[in-house]
Protein backbone atom coordinates (compact mmCIF):
# COMPACT_ATOMS: atom_id res chain seq x y z
CA UNK A 1 0.00 0.00 0.00
CA UNK A 2 1.39 3.40 -0.96
CA UNK A 3 1.76 6.05 1.73
CA UNK A 4 3.06 9.59 2.14
CA UNK A 5 5.08 11.37 4.84
CA UNK A 6 4.69 15.01 5.87
CA UNK A 7 7.17 16.70 8.20
CA UNK A 8 8.46 20.12 9.19
CA UNK A 9 10.54 22.08 11.69
CA UNK A 10 13.55 19.79 11.90
CA UNK A 11 15.77 22.88 12.33
CA UNK A 12 18.97 21.23 11.16
CA UNK A 13 22.06 23.22 12.11
CA UNK A 14 25.65 23.00 10.92
CA UNK A 15 28.64 22.48 13.26
CA UNK A 16 30.02 19.64 15.34
CA UNK A 17 27.77 20.25 18.35
CA UNK A 18 24.71 19.69 16.15
CA UNK A 19 26.09 16.58 14.44
CA UNK A 20 24.02 14.10 16.47
CA UNK A 21 20.77 15.89 15.55
CA UNK A 22 21.67 15.83 11.83
CA UNK A 23 22.69 12.18 11.96
CA UNK A 24 19.53 11.17 13.82
CA UNK A 25 17.37 12.75 11.13
CA UNK A 26 19.55 11.32 8.34
CA UNK A 27 19.15 7.84 9.81
CA UNK A 28 15.40 8.38 10.02
CA UNK A 29 15.28 9.24 6.30
CA UNK A 30 17.44 6.30 5.27
CA UNK A 31 15.33 3.92 7.37
CA UNK A 32 12.59 4.31 4.76
CA UNK A 33 14.72 2.94 1.92
CA UNK A 34 13.50 -0.62 2.52
CA UNK A 35 9.85 0.45 2.46
CA UNK A 36 9.85 3.82 0.70
CA UNK A 37 6.90 6.21 0.80
CA UNK A 38 5.32 7.42 -2.40
CA UNK A 39 5.97 11.07 -1.50
CA UNK A 40 7.65 13.15 1.21
CA UNK A 41 6.38 16.67 1.85
CA UNK A 42 8.63 19.05 3.79
CA UNK A 43 6.64 21.98 5.16
CA UNK A 44 9.49 24.33 6.02
CA UNK A 45 12.23 24.92 8.59
CA UNK A 46 13.90 21.67 7.66
CA UNK A 47 17.07 23.73 7.91
CA UNK A 48 17.67 26.31 10.61
CA UNK A 49 19.20 28.40 7.82
CA UNK A 50 19.22 27.92 4.08
CA UNK A 51 20.30 30.28 1.36
CA UNK A 52 20.81 29.72 -2.35
CA UNK A 53 24.27 30.54 -3.70
CA UNK A 54 25.06 29.94 -7.35
CA UNK A 55 28.00 27.59 -6.79
CA UNK A 56 27.87 26.76 -3.05
CA UNK A 57 25.81 24.41 -0.89
CA UNK A 58 26.49 24.42 2.86
CA UNK A 59 28.73 21.40 3.53
CA UNK A 60 27.23 20.74 6.96
CA UNK A 61 24.03 19.55 5.31
CA UNK A 62 25.74 17.10 2.95
CA UNK A 63 24.65 13.84 4.63
CA UNK A 64 21.01 14.94 4.96
CA UNK A 65 20.86 16.18 1.38
CA UNK A 66 22.41 12.94 0.18
CA UNK A 67 19.78 10.92 2.09
CA UNK A 68 17.00 12.89 0.38
CA UNK A 69 18.79 12.37 -2.95
CA UNK A 70 19.01 8.60 -2.43
CA UNK A 71 15.30 8.41 -1.60
CA UNK A 72 14.48 10.40 -4.72
CA UNK A 73 16.68 8.10 -6.83
CA UNK A 74 14.74 5.14 -5.43
CA UNK A 75 11.48 6.65 -6.70
CA UNK A 76 10.27 8.84 -3.80
CA UNK A 77 8.84 12.17 -4.91
CA UNK A 78 10.11 15.08 -2.80
CA UNK A 79 8.25 18.36 -2.20
CA UNK A 80 9.42 21.43 -0.29
CA UNK A 81 7.57 24.46 1.06
CA UNK A 82 9.86 27.09 2.57
CA UNK A 83 9.48 28.13 6.19
CA UNK A 84 10.66 31.24 7.95
CA UNK A 85 14.19 29.77 8.22
CA UNK A 86 14.58 28.30 4.73
CA UNK A 87 12.27 30.24 2.41
CA UNK A 88 15.16 30.91 -0.01
CA UNK A 89 14.94 27.33 -1.25
CA UNK A 90 15.44 27.02 -5.00
CA UNK A 91 17.63 25.40 -7.65
CA UNK A 92 20.06 23.71 -5.27
CA UNK A 93 17.26 21.70 -3.67
CA UNK A 94 15.74 21.05 -7.08
CA UNK A 95 19.02 19.38 -8.07
CA UNK A 96 18.59 17.05 -5.08
CA UNK A 97 15.16 16.10 -6.43
CA UNK A 98 12.80 18.45 -4.63
CA UNK A 99 9.86 20.13 -6.28
CA UNK A 100 9.44 23.57 -4.71
CA UNK A 101 5.84 24.44 -3.86
CA UNK A 102 4.23 27.68 -2.75
CA UNK A 103 2.74 27.75 0.73
CA UNK A 104 -0.99 27.24 0.26
CA UNK A 105 -0.68 24.60 -2.45
CA UNK A 106 -3.49 22.03 -2.49
CA UNK A 107 -2.37 18.43 -2.98
CA UNK A 108 -4.58 15.43 -3.66
CA UNK A 109 -4.08 12.66 -1.08
CA UNK A 110 -6.07 9.88 -2.72
CA UNK A 111 -9.19 12.05 -2.97
CA UNK A 112 -8.55 14.11 0.16
CA UNK A 113 -7.83 17.68 -0.99
CA UNK A 114 -5.17 18.92 1.40
CA UNK A 115 -3.90 22.48 1.83
CA UNK A 116 -0.21 22.54 2.79
CA UNK A 117 1.34 25.57 4.52
CA UNK A 118 4.25 26.36 6.81
CA UNK A 119 2.19 28.78 8.90
CA UNK A 120 4.47 31.76 9.43
CA UNK A 121 3.11 35.29 9.04
CA UNK A 122 -0.48 34.38 9.92
CA UNK A 123 -0.29 36.08 13.29
CA UNK A 124 -1.38 39.60 12.33
CA UNK A 125 -0.13 41.05 15.61
CA UNK A 126 3.45 40.08 14.77
CA UNK A 127 3.98 43.13 12.55
CA UNK A 128 7.75 42.97 12.85
CA UNK A 129 7.99 39.51 11.32
CA UNK A 130 5.38 40.24 8.65
CA UNK A 131 7.49 43.23 7.54
CA UNK A 132 10.65 41.12 7.61
CA UNK A 133 8.94 38.49 5.48
CA UNK A 134 8.23 41.07 2.78
CA UNK A 135 11.72 42.59 2.88
CA UNK A 136 13.55 39.26 2.92
CA UNK A 137 11.90 38.29 -0.36
CA UNK A 138 12.95 41.52 -2.09
CA UNK A 139 15.10 40.60 -5.14
CA UNK A 140 17.60 43.42 -4.49
CA UNK A 141 18.14 42.38 -0.87
CA UNK A 142 18.55 38.75 -1.92
CA UNK A 143 21.18 39.83 -4.47
CA UNK A 144 22.97 41.92 -1.81
CA UNK A 145 22.97 39.07 0.73
CA UNK A 146 24.44 36.73 -1.88
CA UNK A 147 27.53 38.96 -1.94
CA UNK A 148 28.28 37.96 1.67
CA UNK A 149 30.73 35.08 2.04
CA UNK A 150 28.82 31.83 2.88
CA UNK A 151 30.74 31.35 6.14
CA UNK A 152 29.79 34.84 7.29
CA UNK A 153 26.20 34.37 6.14
CA UNK A 154 25.88 31.18 8.20
CA UNK A 155 27.42 32.93 11.21
CA UNK A 156 24.94 35.80 10.95
CA UNK A 157 22.06 33.33 10.59
CA UNK A 158 23.14 31.33 13.66
CA UNK A 159 23.41 34.49 15.75
CA UNK A 160 19.94 35.62 14.67
CA UNK A 161 18.48 32.17 15.30
CA UNK A 162 19.84 32.06 18.86
CA UNK A 163 18.47 35.51 19.59
CA UNK A 164 15.07 34.68 18.13
CA UNK A 165 14.83 31.46 20.13
CA UNK A 166 15.68 33.18 23.41
CA UNK A 167 13.01 35.78 22.74
CA UNK A 168 10.39 33.12 22.03
CA UNK A 169 11.27 31.20 25.20
CA UNK A 170 10.16 34.25 27.18
CA UNK A 171 7.01 34.89 25.19
CA UNK A 172 4.48 32.18 25.92
CA UNK A 173 1.64 34.47 24.87
CA UNK A 174 3.32 35.01 21.50
CA UNK A 175 3.52 31.25 20.92
CA UNK A 176 -0.13 30.86 21.85
CA UNK A 177 -1.07 33.52 19.29
CA UNK A 178 0.92 31.67 16.61
CA UNK A 179 -0.96 28.44 17.39
CA UNK A 180 -4.33 30.19 17.37
CA UNK A 181 -3.57 32.09 14.14
CA UNK A 182 -2.72 28.87 12.31
CA UNK A 183 -5.81 27.11 13.67
CA UNK A 184 -8.06 30.04 12.67
CA UNK A 185 -6.58 30.08 9.16
CA UNK A 186 -7.16 26.34 8.80
CA UNK A 187 -10.80 26.60 9.91
CA UNK A 188 -11.32 29.53 7.54
CA UNK A 189 -10.06 27.53 4.55
CA UNK A 190 -12.02 24.44 5.54
CA UNK A 191 -15.17 26.56 5.93
CA UNK A 192 -14.64 27.97 2.44
CA UNK A 193 -14.80 24.38 1.20
CA UNK A 194 -11.63 24.59 -0.89
CA UNK A 195 -10.07 21.60 0.89
CA UNK A 196 -10.77 18.65 3.15
CA UNK A 197 -7.63 18.98 5.27
CA UNK A 198 -5.08 21.60 6.28
CA UNK A 199 -1.57 20.61 7.35
CA UNK A 200 0.81 23.19 8.83
CA UNK A 201 4.06 23.40 10.77
CA UNK A 202 5.79 26.40 12.34
CA UNK A 203 4.27 26.48 15.84
CA UNK A 204 5.89 23.19 16.98
CA UNK A 205 2.62 21.94 18.46
CA UNK A 206 1.73 18.51 17.05
CA UNK A 207 -1.95 17.90 16.36
CA UNK A 208 -4.00 15.58 14.20
CA UNK A 209 -7.71 16.23 14.66
CA UNK A 210 -10.94 15.57 12.84
CA UNK A 211 -13.28 18.53 13.23
CA UNK A 212 -16.83 19.22 12.09
CA UNK A 213 -17.04 22.05 9.53
CA UNK A 214 -20.33 22.74 7.71
CA UNK A 215 -21.51 19.18 8.37
CA UNK A 216 -18.25 17.79 7.00
CA UNK A 217 -15.52 15.96 8.88
CA UNK A 218 -12.24 17.71 8.06
CA UNK A 219 -8.65 17.27 9.13
CA UNK A 220 -6.81 19.97 11.08
CA UNK A 221 -3.17 18.93 11.43
CA UNK A 222 0.15 20.29 12.62
CA UNK A 223 3.20 18.13 11.99
CA UNK A 224 4.97 19.33 15.14
CA UNK A 225 8.77 19.49 15.25
CA UNK A 226 11.99 17.57 15.85
CA UNK A 227 13.52 19.78 18.52
CA UNK A 228 11.26 18.40 21.25
CA UNK A 229 8.50 16.16 19.87
CA UNK A 230 10.13 14.35 16.92
CA UNK A 231 6.76 14.06 15.20
CA UNK A 232 5.69 13.68 11.59
CA UNK A 233 2.47 12.89 9.75
CA UNK A 234 1.73 9.76 7.74
CA UNK A 235 -1.04 9.29 5.16
CA UNK A 236 -1.84 5.61 4.63
CA UNK A 237 -4.19 6.07 1.67
CA UNK A 238 -7.28 6.59 3.84
CA UNK A 239 -6.32 8.50 6.99
CA UNK A 240 -3.69 10.84 8.42
CA UNK A 241 -1.77 9.73 11.50
CA UNK A 242 0.51 11.71 13.82
CA UNK A 243 3.60 9.59 14.42
CA UNK A 244 6.56 9.91 16.75
CA UNK A 245 10.00 8.86 15.68
CA UNK A 246 10.61 6.65 18.73
CA UNK A 247 7.33 4.81 18.15
CA UNK A 248 8.57 3.45 14.85
CA UNK A 249 6.67 3.35 11.59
Amino acid sequence: MSFDLILSDIHLKVGEKNLSHRREFTEFLLSWKTNPPRRIFCLGDIFDFWFEYKHVIFSGYFEVLNAFYELNRSGVELFFIGGNHDFWAGKSLEQIGFQILESGTIIDFDGCKTLLIHGDGLNKKDRGYRLFKILARNPFLIFAFRLIHPDWAMGIAQWMSRGSRKLQENKGAHHHREVEAIKAYAIEKLTEGICDAVIAGHCHKPECSLIQVNNRLCWCINSGDWLENKTYVKWDGKKFYLCRKEEGK
